[in-house]
């Protein structure tokens, strides 16, 4: 087996952090309302407050990670 060490600068890593948030983010905004059952299986109203919950944390995460001009782009600056 070969073993590779890969360096990564922060701004690299911190894009790769907030594009899997962002895709996260936008998959349950997709699932919300669809009933999928992603988190509460049978119960469609509480399946969709459990994916507003992680819709909203990631939310969190994604302001922390991103620079202004990436919350204006994602629509999670109020001003925008």
């Amino acid at each position: 087996m070969s073993k590779f060490t890969v360096e990564l600068d922060w701004e690299t890593v911190d894009n790769i952090v907030v594009e899997q948030l962002r895709s996260t983010w936008e998959t349950l905004k997709e699932d919300l309302g669809k009933g999928r059952n992603i988190f509460v299986w049978g119960d469609i109203e509480a399946d969709d407050a459990e994916i507003q919950k992680h819709i909203d944390a990631v939310e969190i995460m994604l302001k922390w990670y991103t620079t202004p001009d990436q919350r204006k782009e994602f629509g999670l600056d109020p001003q925008s």
